[in-house]
């Protein structure tokens, strides 16, 4: 190996100091935006496990640990507590019944098609059971025992697309001082393709140096919201624009919306 290809390989490895300042910026706003959390989210860390750590059983959430390159946290239901094991053998049975729904339908569809064949001699499609006919249980038991928390910053434009049967609208209860906007949307059921679906609960915070957001009608029960950056006379701070999607459990959106410390995120901005 020639000196001229071990300097190139040591190029190429190393993390240029752009790069370096990205990430040390990156964990900043990460831990910046934890931290403004914490009040409302007092629970213990999860381990690799999946387990809250400590072993923990009354509270009713655990919060991941933030790893290197996180944007996002993620707060999950506590599988060792009481409340949510009742909670999730309610969702179970109720899944269990959409589902031996699902398969008298088949077996229905599939006697009407071996009686088709004979007559015409032809075959027939017939719909098996596939995870979409757990129903409307499945899908709300998975948005009611989780929270994600997406963090955007420093990006030209932001675009948020969204399935949902309730159009993205400016909370009319929620103040957060100095934001540019604050969207929400209540968890909702909606057919989407002849499909039953369900909707988590979402809200949008936009802080900073952006565009009051835009919503736009897709085709479908679909949403688009967008909003640009915008420009300052005044210095440039190295975080100028932040925007927080929170999604899942609606008690505990609302809970975050309402306790969290909002002005300690403006002064990053500063």
């Amino acid at each position: 190996m020639t000196i001229r290809t071990l300097a190139l390989i040591v190029v190429l490895v190393l993390p240029s100091p752009v790069l370096a300042q990205q990430e040390a910026l990156a964990a900043r706003v990460m831990q910046a935006v934890r931290d403004a959390l914490a009040p409302a989210l007092p629970f213990p860390a999860s381990d690799e496990h999946g387990l809250p750590q400590g072993g923990n059983t009354t509270a009713l959430w655990m919060v991941r640990p933030l790893q290197p390159g996180d944007r996002v946290i993620e707060v999950l239901a506590n599988p060792l507590n009481e409340v949510n094991q009742r909670r999730a053998e309610r969702a179970m049975a109720q899944i269990e019944q959409s589902i031996q729904a699902a398969q008298r339908r088949a077996d229905v569809q599939y006697e009407r098609a071996i009686a088709e064949a004979k007559r015409t001699g032809k075959s027939q499609d017939v719909d098996g059971v596939t995870l979409s006919d757990e129903g409307l249980a499945g899908a709300r038991i998975d948005a009611e025992s989780h929270v994600t928390i997406d963090v955007l910053f420093n990006q030209p434009s932001y675009r948020i697309e969204m399935a949902c049967g309730a159009e993205p609208a400016p909370s009319r209860t929620v103040v957060v001082p100095g934001s540019i906007a604050v969207l929400t949307v209540t968890a909702n059921a909606f057919r989407d393709q002849d499909l039953e679906r369900w909707c988590e609960a979402e809200s949008q915070i936009y802080l900073g140096r952006v565009s009051a957001p835009q919503v736009r009608d897709l085709d479908g029960p679909r949403y688009e919201v967008t909003a640009a950056a915008t420009a300052s006379d005044s210095g440039t701070p190295p975080v100028t624009a932040l925007v927080i999607r929170i999604r899942g459990n609606e008690a505990l959106t609302a809970e975050i919306l309402r306790k969290a410390n909002w002005p300690a995120l403006l002064e990053l901005l500063e």
